[in-house]
């Protein structure tokens, strides 16, 4: 098994959404990549298709004076793409724009019933031989696609990149969750503070809780789904301020009846990604 930070930073968004946005301030999505660096986080987490490719040019440029061995590069291969030739083009395409000779963590972004998912797999193995890859992952898989990544990948699955929040208990219900503790496949967790403070029934138990540890309630939510064994991150920071409230959430432990309290609150949430899990 790779040896997975547990802490990478999240670029969605940096760039624009599906399109590149001809107004965004790159300047400032660099600088923020370059603030993650020099705070300690090691992997930079990006894909093909934020920007339509334009943030894996914002990571390639954050990171082009840097020794490449002081970071790591997780980036996604389309959802949209996902033939054996599609995967082979779709890598060296990222290799270049992240200006970069090899990737540490490719990752296919989610499944996709129009395409044969072994065909990711057989691509992702031939491209870890010829060293263009160092590790192979997946995101949003359940468990069928999951157990077809184990049949297929001559690696070991090195994460599974899922939606986790108080607002999201769908790898829990579908067993994703299991599954993956089971075969040791690491979760990394993203939208981990997704809607903390638009549901007020959450808002109001994690403010009655947080004082209680001293932590804000973005915190106490870190802190409570890194209970969960198994648990990564892949998150955004803008100071270092925050970075450094991120990583000692990272070190709370909460009493077993807060624990008890927010599993409770947790419990039947569904978030915006359940539908792959459940394919």
């Amino acid at each position: 098994m790779s040896n997975l930070p547990k802490i990478a930073l999240g670029t969605w968004l940096m760039g624009g959404t599906k399109e590149p946005d001809p107004n965004n301030d790159d300047e400032k999505d660099i600088s923020i990549i370059q603030l993650a660096l020099d705070n300690g986080i090691t992997l930079i987490d990006t894909a093909q298709n934020y920007a339509a490719g334009r943030c894996e040019e914002l990571v390639g440029q954050a990171i082009k004076d840097r020794p490449r061995g002081s970071y790591q590069i997780l980036t996604k291969q389309a959802k949209e793409n996902l033939s054996y030739q599609g995967v082979i083009d779709g890598c060296k395409a990222s290799l270049k724009r992240l200006g970069v000779d090899h990737i540490d963590y490719f990752v296919c972004h989610a499944p996709n019933a129009n395409f044969d998912t072994r065909d990711f797999f057989r691509a992702a193995n031939q491209l870890r031989s010829d060293g263009l890859i160092r590790n192979v992952g997946v995101s949003n898989f359940g468990v069928k696609f999951l157990q077809i990544a184990l049949e297929a990948s001559d690696s070991p699955i090195s994460l599974n990149q899922v939606s986790f929040s108080l607002n999201d208990d769908d790898i829990l219900s579908t067993g994703t969750y299991e599954f993956c503790v089971k075969n040791k496949i690491p979760i990394q967790a993203f939208r981990t503070l997704a809607g903390l403070k638009d549901n007020k029934e959450i808002a109001d138990v994690l403010k009655t809780i947080a004082p209680k540890y001293d932590l804000t309630i973005q915190q106490l939510a870190l802190a409570y789904i890194n209970s969960y064994e198994n648990i990564y991150f892949t998150v955004r920071a803008s100071s270092k301020e925050h970075w450094q409230q991120i990583k000692y959430a990272m070190e709370v432990q909460l009493e077993n009846d807060d624990l008890v309290a927010l599993k409770e609150l947790h419990n039947g949430k569904q978030g915006p990604f359940g539908d792959f899990l459940k394919l």
